[in-house]
């Protein structure tokens, strides 16, 4: 592989760490409720469940670069696409923007649970499998079949994905609270004698015949 390759690689790889979703939401919440120490648990389950899913994800591409290579570049354009949807579907995602309950339980307590927990999630959810799929058509290649390629790619990503789930553990509530904040002011808000009532701006004269 390339510099240019690896660099964009390993880009790629920080930066789905990075990006919101339910499992960095997990880690920030285990970081905020149970301390950092039971979070960096689940940055180790999770990293490693990621790790498991490149390489489900990976076997069947690699298989198919041999049998079809043709094949190749219409599957990187369509792998881009996806990509594309699923970095403005991460922030929509109502797990991060919605307000953070008083009473938010947390799946497992114990530290061999949320190691489990965290590593299962990963594989269970197609939505990361599918993610890595749709990477891996950017950078598989015939050379990438070599048992050494391919131990040190997944080495690297095990890094890199484990430092962007760092960044969760030592930021969690910047990872959870991304609701929009609501606006100080309505036009209604500019009028003589306001009140607000339900939600809704009513005028002084108004309140006075509803009483």
């Amino acid at each position: 592989m390339s510099v240019e390759t690896w660099i964009g690689f390993c880009t790629a790889s920080v930066a789905l760490a990075l990006l919101p979703s339910p499992l960095a939401s997990l880690i920030a919440r285990y970081a905020l409720q149970k301390g950092r120490r039971s979070a960096l648990i689940a940055v180790a389950g999770a990293a490693l469940g990621l790790g498991a899913a490149l390489t489900v994800a990976a076997a069947p591409l690699i298989a198919l670069v041999w049998a079809a290579p043709s094949f190749l570049e219409p599957l990187s354009w369509l792998g881009l696409a996806y990509l594309m949807l699923y970095v403005l579907w991460s922030f929509q995602d109502p797990t991060g923007r919605s307000p953070r309950a008083s009473n938010d339980n947390l799946p497992e307590q114990k530290p061999v649970r949320i190691f489990v927990h965290l590593l299962t999630v990963c594989l269970r959810s197609g939505r990361y499998v599918a993610a890595l799929a749709a990477l891996m058509t950017l950078f598989v290649t015939p050379a990438l079949a070599l048992g050494t390629v391919m131990f040190e790619m997944q080495a690297v990503f095990l890094l890199l994905v484990t430092s962007g789930f760092a960044v969760h553990v030592a930021f969690p509530r910047r990872t959870i609270d991304r609701r929009r904040r609501p606006s100080s002011f309505t036009p209604a808000s500019h009028k003589m004698g306001t009140r607000f009532i339900a939600r809704r701006a009513v005028t002084a004269g108004y309140r006075r015949i509803a009483a």
